[in-house]
């Protein structure tokens, strides 16, 4: 968005809208042991692990799946798909 400067000192605030599936995976992931922080950007969420891992999450993962198959491919460089 290029009027991103005028807006916001227009007194208009810009915000993501969270879908409710998507606060439902951020909620999972923060009951998840393995996740220490989630959040919401551009349409994505992510989870850091406690190894400090940043991992892209979508609403119908296996949370522990995401995450070992990241570690896997982070060891090998083979994905697995």
């Amino acid at each position: 968005m290029r009027k991103k400067a005028p807006m916001k000192n227009g007194g208009y605030k810009l915000v993501d809208d969270v879908t409710k599936p998507n606060q439902g995976l951020i909620n999972r992931l923060y009951l998840h042991p393995d996740i220490s922080s989630a959040w919401y950007f551009n349409g994505s969420v992510y989870g850091q692990t406690v190894a400090d891992e940043r991992i892209k999450f979508d609403i119908y993962d296996n949370v522990n799946n995401v995450i070992e198959e990241f570690r896997r491919y982070r060891r090998t460089g083979v994905s697995r798909k």
